[in-house]
């Protein structure tokens, strides 16, 4: 409630500033440094971000038992709204320059934002080290790196543990690999399709079917999976004499695959669409093939972009919980067998803190190590793309 006030408030202030504007200019004839708009937003925004401070204050004032409601929050805010207002109505002249000041709050919201994402991202990675670091402290570092057998659940009164990540591991590159053999080519043909063989009127019908994909919710990729794709792959086995799971990371690995196209296909068509008209000219013109320009110039050019995408989809595919957690099984195995069922970081991570047991046991955090050793992985790939991207542009 106090929020919506806040918002509330925040409008109105918009509203009569602007008007109070409008009619000084209109009535009296006077010249306004700024357009009536600015007035009103720089009222509103020293509004709702003063709001927002006493919300915060109230808060914390809840929290440590010095108020016991929201009273005493809801009398600052409209206390606030009636000072803004007085001022609006008696002192708000013309020839303040809102415009400036309006670009300088924006400029200070656009810092604090980012320095908010650095400082949670720092706060994110220091939770997970800290959790991890207590975690080799129960377990060694180099049974955690070096095992070949992952089962928490086997932990007994005798502290008898299996805490080797190298299983998960095998199985989160496993269906990862699946994954990205399917979308990297799909993705990638599919938007050189959309940038360099179709009209516009053809691209805009395509491109944005191809990206309803992104918007299922991987629940209901999980179900096809599981339910579809798993039954489907295990009765082809059957056909040809294989033995095949019905839980396996070829059937999570290939939904994965066909998740995560929109990504590859929408910033790889952007990057493609974007290289310069005049690239296609020249290549032409000195006689190559339309595959030989699209090939020697064009993907060339659009490297960057199209190394990002890959990025991008890697980086979904291997965070991935549900599709995993529901097609690929539970049981982490040391194998590299597509037809047979394995586990994930993420799958592994979801077992390990949905439970009753204590929150200090080594099988709870065990889950801060897998995503300590995720987010290494995810950095380390990162890095890699970072400086391939780099090297390209140099040569280019």
């Amino acid at each position: 409630m106090l929020l919506f006030l806040a918002f509330l408030f925040s409008f109105l202030c918009y509203y009569f500033a602007k008007r109070r504007i409008s009619h000084l200019v209109n009535h009296y004839q006077k010249k306004a440094r700024s357009l009536p708009e600015y007035y009103g937003l720089n009222l509103a925004a020293w509004n709702f971000f003063a709001s927002i401070c006493i919300i915060i204050i109230n808060s914390i004032l809840k929290h440590f038992s010095i108020i016991n409601n929201d009273t005493c929050g809801y009398i600052a805010i409209i206390t606030l709204f009636i000072v803004i207002l007085t001022y609006i109505f008696a002192a708000l002249k013309t020839k303040f320059r809102a415009q400036l000041y309006f670009e300088s709050t924006i400029k200070v919201i656009l810092n604090t934002a980012a320095y908010i994402s650095v400082f949670l991202t720092c706060g994110i990675i220091l939770t997970i080290l800290f959790q991890a670091i207590h975690f080799f402290n129960l377990v060694p570092i180099e049974d955690f790196l070096l095992g070949l057998k992952w089962s928490p659940q086997s932990v007994d009164h005798t502290n008898q543990t299996a805490f080797g990540v190298i299983p998960v591991l095998s199985g989160t590159l496993l269906i990862t690999f699946i994954a990205m053999l399917v979308a990297i080519p799909m993705g990638l043909f599919s938007a050189i399709y959309i940038a360099e063989y179709t009209n516009n009127s053809v691209r805009n019908v395509i491109k944005p079917i191809l990206e309803l994909l992104a918007g299922i919710p991987t629940v209901v990729y999980g179900y096809f999976a599981a339910l579809t794709m798993g039954p489907f792959i295990r009765n082809i086995g059957e056909f040809f004499g294989l033995n095949v799971s019905t839980e396996s990371a070829l059937s999570a690995g290939i939904v994965m695959g066909i998740m995560i196209i929109p990504f590859i296909l929408s910033f790889s068509e952007d990057a493609i669409f974007s290289v310069p008209q005049n690239l296609r000219d020249a290549a032409l013109a000195l006689g190559s093939t339309k595959a030989e320009m699209i090939t020697k110039v064009i993907l060339p050019a659009a490297y960057p972009g199209i190394m990002s995408a890959i990025l991008l989809a890697f980086s979904r595919a291997i965070g991935e919980t549900m599709i995993v957690t529901m097609a690929a099984g539970l049981s982490a195995k040391l194998t590299f067998n597509p037809f047979d069922s394995v586990s994930t970081f993420t799958a592994q991570i979801v077992t390990l803190l949905t439970g009753d047991q204590e929150f200090d046991s080594p099988k709870t955090l065990a889950a801060f190590a897998l995503a300590l050793a995720l987010f290494i992985i995810t950095l380390f790939i990162n890095i890699l793309a970072i400086i391939s991207t780099k090297r390209q542009t140099k040569y280019d």
